[in-house]
């Protein structure tokens, strides 16, 4: 198959270039950044460098090709989240229809079925005639914890509008890519939603096992107010608007409402084979690089 991957070699695109290469498929990586071209290349991918903001270079990019993958990254240069995630997937949609994909599969978020601006983004690739879509919806990203790692150092603790004995469904990016290979080297018709769940527990629970991992058994994850959060961020540079679309992302979270998500839909997810427990040794990693430095 020729298969087309947007997200450059980030958490998902990589490991999900490197497997589809390995099973004998024809790869092209979109990326924005030029740099990126030789790294695609070695892993026996062909890159197309552009934007996703412009719509000709992706149908120029799409056309030929057997499958789709999209994914639309939160841009913190944009002000208006939503209606950035809207306008890309808009794009998405018109490179589709010009280069006459019939498959595609979505990277959208377990939110989508709890917060109806982000279902609305899926709605655009449902409306497309003749296109089988798989939306993929995975829980929160283990690769998040790495950005938490400077308040661990100087704080110890993990802060999130989310936190304490709130329970929370993780996904591991790998497991993730692996979802998105099985459906788009399958054949599918219609549309389908799938979600990925590869562990469960309280972010309490998260925090010992992260913070056993990197020698730092004080460790805690507490819930900041979500008007805090909103003042904290704005004061760190962001717009007051992108703050509160952020913020709205992780609400959820705090009502219960993630595992509530995944248990509706239980015939629909995935099971995925990393554990925090394994991600762990990873993120231990990564934290003693910085203690190093």
């Amino acid at each position: 198959m020729r298969i087309v991957v947007t997200g450059s070699l980030g958490n998902i695109g990589r490991p999900l270039a490197k497997r589809l290469v390995r099973e004998g498929n024809s790869v092209i990586v979109v990326s924005s950044n030029p740099e990126r071209q030789k790294d695609i290349e070695t892993l026996g991918a062909e890159a197309a460098i552009g934007k996703l903001e412009d719509v000709e270079f992706l149908a120029s990019t799409f056309s030929g090709a057997d499958a789709v993958y999209c994914m639309i990254p939160i841009s913190f240069r944009e002000v208006d989240q939503i209606a950035y995630l809207k306008k890309i997937g808009n794009n998405y949609a018109h490179a589709i229809r010009e280069a006459g994909i019939k498959r595609v599969v979505l990277l959208s978020g377990w939110a989508a079925g709890v917060i109806g601006s982000y279902k609305d983004v899926e709605d655009i690739f449902n409306e497309l005639p003749d296109v089988a879509a798989t939306h993929i919806r995975p829980g929160y990203f283990y690769s998040n914890f790495f950005d938490s790692i400077n308040a661990i150092k100087e704080k110890g603790l993990i802060a999130a509008t989310f936190g304490g004995e709130d329970r929370i469904v993780f996904s591991g990016p790998s497991d993730i890519a692996d979802a998105i290979a099985d459906e788009i080297t399958n054949h599918a018709s219609g549309v389908k939603v799938r979600y990925v769940a590869s562990d469960e527990m309280t972010c309490n629970e998260a925090a010992k096992i992260l913070g056993a991992a990197i020698g730092r058994n004080d460790l805690k994850w507490v819930t900041v107010a979500a008007e805090e959060m909103q003042k904290n961020l704005e004061a760190a540079g962001l717009s007051p608007k992108l703050v509160s679309d952020l913020v709205e992302m992780q609400a959820p979270i705090h009502k219960g409402l993630m595992p509530q998500e995944f248990a509706r839909h239980s015939s629909e997810v995935i099971t995925g084979k990393v554990t925090l427990a394994d991600f762990a040794k990873e993120f231990a990693e990564a934290y003693s690089k910085t203690i190093d430095t």
